[in-house]
């Protein structure tokens, strides 16, 4: 069974290929440029390990927080390929997956150039309450935030065998600024 997991959140795309668990390939770029490289890369992972996209049998996205065009264009990949494939779609935060990282109550950040966009999360790194965004003139005032980090790509896998499929419909991007139409 081959798992594509697929994160373009913020300027590294990130592209693994998991077979029966185990990560097979992966394909790291970090110059931002998504629109430019996301169909080519995918295309060299599928053909660095002789496959299709018709072998893929579940698709893991991350869906934010990040730029909304570095979230969409990773969401709408997976959106499309689950979609069509009629194959299980599985979503979570960066912030989540760096709370995998934890095994206890955590509030764990992602910063850009004016802050820190924030999660807390409980010791089943369930998300407690909503996400937020601090200031970088505030952030000082935070020292419980663990900012940045690696993801665990093994984990993140482990923890999203048990995690329910969602409707590729229904996938919802994070964006850390808000977009004028969803602020009404």
């Amino acid at each position: 069974m081959y798992t594509l997991y697929i994160d373009t959140h913020y300027m590294e795309l990130v592209l693994a290929l998991f077979k029966d668990g185990v990560i097979k390939d992966k394909i790291v770029r970090k110059d931002g440029r998504h629109s430019e490289y996301v169909v080519n890369s995918l295309k060299e992972l599928l053909q660095n390990n002789n496959i299709d996209i018709s072998s893929i049998n579940e698709v893991i996205v991350i869906n934010g927080p990040g730029s909304f065009t570095g979230v969409r264009i990773g969401c709408v990949i997976a959106k499309i390929i689950s979609y069509t494939k009629n194959i299980p779609l599985k979503a979570l935060s960066y912030l989540q997956a760096l709370a995998l990282n934890y095994e206890h109550k955590v509030k764990v950040g992602i910063s850009d150039r004016n802050g820190v966009f924030v999660g807390c999360f409980d010791e089943c790194h369930n998300l407690i309450g909503d996400y937020y965004y601090i200031n970088n003139k505030d952030v000082s005032n935070f020292n419980d935030i663990y900012i940045d980090g690696d993801v665990d790509l093994n984990k993140v896998y482990l923890y999203m065998k048990k995690e329910a499929m969602i409707n590729p419909h229904l996938l919802k991007p994070i964006y850390v600024k808000r977009i004028e139409v969803e602020n009404g």
